[in-house]
């Protein structure tokens, strides 16, 4: 499986893209098989439809509808019917320490509630345009000392705008009001799932309890913070079977697990399929 790299095609050394699109310009685009990305990608479908696959789970896109990629995932355009709309690139390391938060928070919530498509009424859908907009003006500015300055707070207006859509949805208030925790527990599960799977190393690392943690957690994604764990770390598996050549025995060492059974048993509980099963239904 092929990994995608950023880079832009105008030589600019800059680490974010916007990229307007029209139907003329879908087969250059389009990729014909999976792939990973390093960078994120945010996707405005304006008009159109598509049938994506990110990190083995079908998306039907239509028009009005945004799109999150996060960095790492297992992409692939199955199909593309007349789409227009614009697409942002960027690498994690656009943004400073700080502004990280923002996006982080926006994509804890895409990635743990898999809620990777943004839905929008036309009306709020003409909203955003202005901002994909003035990224392409800015965007086509000559380099200077306060370009990615500019850029910057642009794409955390626009990233402010696409989380304010989400935490509108009912089931979002959650997340709103346990947003702190969450993100905590979710950038330690990031840093530590393949050397800790268990709930009480990440209930006293951020010095809550176990019920207490577990509740936050499944307030926002209807699991407990164990099964949050286990979910990433399986997740993970399914990229490394599809992208790697490694042996399960060396993948589920990799991933915490001592014993390649005992994972394998986990696996097959998740997914409905072996190690061996998934790589050959993915591995290409």
């Amino acid at each position: 499986m092929e990994t995608v790299e950023f880079h832009r095609s105008d030589g600019k050394k800059l680490n974010i893209e916007i990229i307007k699109y029209k139907p003329e310009d879908l087969p250059r685009n389009k990729t014909p098989n999976r792939h990973r990305h390093d960078f994120h990608a945010i996707f405005f479908i304006q008009e159109g439809t598509s049938l994506q696959e990110i990190d083995f789970e079908d998306y039907h896109i239509t028009s009005n509808q945004v799109m999150l990629i996060p960095e790492g995932a297992v992409h692939w355009e199955k199909e593309i019917i007349h789409m227009s709309g614009y697409t942002i690139l960027f690498k994690n390391d656009f943004f400073s320490n700080a502004q990280k938060r923002l996006l982080d928070g926006l994509m804890d919530y895409a990635v743990a509630l898999r809620k990777l498509l943004i839905d929008m009424k036309p009306e709020v859908a003409n909203q955003i345009i202005p901002y994909f907009e003035l990224l392409m003006l800015e965007q086509a500015e000559g380099e200077n000392q306060n370009q990615t300055f500019i850029l910057q707070n642009l794409m955390l207006a626009l990233l402010n705008k696409l989380e304010g859509l989400m935490q509108s949805l009912p089931e979002s208030q959650s997340f709103v009001k346990y947003r702190g925790p969450f993100q905590n527990f979710v950038q330690l599960v990031e840093n530590s799932f393949t050397q800790q799977n268990k709930l009480d190393f990440y209930a006293e690392k951020l010095n809550m309890t176990k019920r207490k943690l577990n509740e936050a957690v499944k307030l926002i994604t209807g699991q407990t913070a164990a099964n949050f764990i286990i979910d990433r770390i399986i997740l993970e598996a399914k990229r490394e079977l599809s992208f790697s050549g490694k042996s399960i025995k060396e993948l589920a060492f990799e991933l915490g697990y001592e014993s390649q059974y005992y994972f394998s048993r986990i696996f097959k509980n998740r997914t409905g399929k072996s190690p061996e099963q998934f790589r050959e239904t993915y591995a290409e």
